[in-house]
């Protein structure tokens, strides 16, 4: 049965979330300009190309995200089934690599609609993050059962082995990564997730070693930390050494006459650094810790647990990709094609990003402190075995005894 569905209270809606997003497109923006001016004025003869571009996808984010915030997120849960049968068949349509299909660094992940290009991976990520969470709230008393759990993880599979097999394995990765935190959120046992992210690791070990494109990545990583540095790292690692505290200034780089790769897209957070310093790319972090954080807020304090693992995985989401993008560009991690949120230039992340946002708001304003103090669903049952079959205790020692064997009881679980 669909709930009665609640009309949005704007007033009620976390604004300190939003700020703190808009703040990074414009930060964003500013940067994809300085970085791919050059570029763009000796390709096109436009210097402001992708940044008009960028600002057009801002818009049309912006305006889907108010949409999707307008109607309850539970509506959008009721729909889940739909979105994720629609992310099947578009990673479907990838892997039959029809005309239209276009490769970008080894990964066939993106349909040219000759108008705009398309990454379906970007759509499918959030469209799981919805089916999970539904399935995870309706099935949250069955979910000791290893059947329930081995159907949750063949959907998320669903979804991450065609991207893995886009040769876009960084993007797969975030995806069980993603689905794996919803798991924790919803107290799924850990020895089901420890089973099931070792199988996975050993099948993608076994994808990677016969991909040479993929060992290629790993090695020159790997050599990167001993001897020689792979050109786009050590290119990155110049930029941040170059800005220093305070950074060249606005539009001060050197790095965008060519010299830095991706500059506008994957290593953004390099032109921050370059032109803002050490104190632009904390305060970009900051900026992502303070999503995180509003992010976890709204999920301890919504109405329901559809609602408390949806915002968790969406959280989630944003802060899987922020960090991994910055622990690439700083050579902690290989290079995975994995965007900056809201920074990086793409019009299929940012705006998909954006309606994830819609959702957050949504919730948020239907959020509530008191929802906060709520019970997990273990401690819930548990509370209600113990008052619906309460044990005979008579003396002292009978009452200790029955305090160890909950104890004992709660750790197991």
């Amino acid at each position: 049965m669909i709930p009665a569905e609640k009309k949005m209270d704007w007033a009620r809606a976390d604004f300190a979330l939003l700020a703190c997003i808009l703040l990074l497109i414009i930060l964003g923006a500013a940067t994809i300009y300085s970085a791919s001016s050059y570029r763009m004025e000796m390709k096109f003869g436009n210097s402001e190309y992708y940044f008009t571009k960028q600002l057009v996808r801002a818009f049309i984010g912006l305006l889907l995200m108010f949409f999707i915030a307008k109607r309850d997120y539970r509506k959008w849960l009721a729909d889940r089934w739909i979105l994720f049968g629609v992310s099947l068949f578009l990673l479907a349509v990838l892997l039959v690599r029809i005309p239209g299909i276009t490769p970008r660094n080894g990964a066939y992940s993106w349909i040219n609609l000759y108008f705009f290009m398309f990454q379906p991976s970007d759509f499918a990520r959030y469209a799981l993050i919805l089916l999970l969470a539904g399935q995870l709230h309706l099935w949250r008393d069955e979910l000791d059962d290893i059947n329930r759990y081995a159907i949750l993880f063949g959907l998320t599979l669903a979804i991450a082995g065609p991207i893995a097999l886009q040769h876009d394995m960084g993007t797969a990765a975030l995806t069980l990564l993603i689905a794996f935190t919803m798991f924790i959120l919803a107290e799924v046992r850990i020895s089901y997730s420890i089973i099931a992210g070792l199988s996975t690791l050993s099948l993608a070990l076994l994808y990677i070693s016969v991909n040479p494109y993929m060992i290629k990545r790993l090695t020159d990583h790997l050599h990167s930390t001993g001897g020689e540095m792979h050109p786009h790292l050590k290119q990155s690692l110049i930029a941040l050494a170059q800005g220093g505290l305070i950074g060249q200034g606005i539009g001060g780089s050197h790095q965008k006459y060519l010299f830095l790769p991706e500059a506008h897209n994957d290593f953004i957070f390099a032109m921050i650094g370059e032109e803002y310093g050490l104190i632009g790319t904390v305060g970009v972090l900051l900026l992502f810790l303070v999503v995180v954080h509003r992010g976890l807020t709204i999920a301890r304090q919504a109405p329901d647990l559809a609602g408390r693992y949806l915002a968790g995985g969406i959280t989630a989401c944003y802060a899987s990709y922020a960090f991994i993008n910055a622990g690439v560009v700083v050579g902690l991690l290989p290079t995975t094609g994995i965007p900056m949120p809201f920074l990086s230039y793409g019009g299929t992340s940012l705006v998909t990003h954006l309606c994830a946002l819609g959702l957050l708001l949504n919730i948020s304003a239907q959020g509530s402190p008191a929802f906060a103090a709520s019970p997990g669903w273990r401690e819930y049952k548990q509370r209600v075995e113990e008052r619906a079959f309460p044990a005979p205790v008579r003396t002292a020692a009978h009452r200790g005894a029955v305090r160890k064997t909950v104890a004992l009881r709660r750790s197991y679980r």
